[in-house]
């Protein structure tokens, strides 16, 4: 009877462990998506979705922003906002 509870208890305790482990995983991996489609704006640092953003680009590389103002302010003077 006692190997039967030690047995059942193990079962409950791996179950639990690797539901834990995958729901980990899941949550990673959805950071990292939201991590690949957002991009901060530099002039006030609100995070924008790239597939909706206005961009501009400086040296070879994109920058998003949240409004024509924050674009325009950066294209203006891009050396003040990357500095930051």
């Amino acid at each position: 009877m006692r190997r039967i509870l030690y047995l059942l208890s193990a079962v409950i305790f791996v179950t639990i462990i690797s539901g834990y482990v995958m729901n980990s995983n899941v949550l990673a991996d959805e950071k990292k998506a939201a991590e690949k489609t957002t991009a901060k704006d530099l002039v006030c640092g609100m995070d924008v979705d790239k597939d909706k953003a206005l961009k501009a680009d400086h040296d070879g590389k994109a920058y998003y922003f949240c409004s024509k103002h924050c674009e325009e302010a950066f294209k203006k003077d891009p050396s003040k906002y990357l500095k930051k």
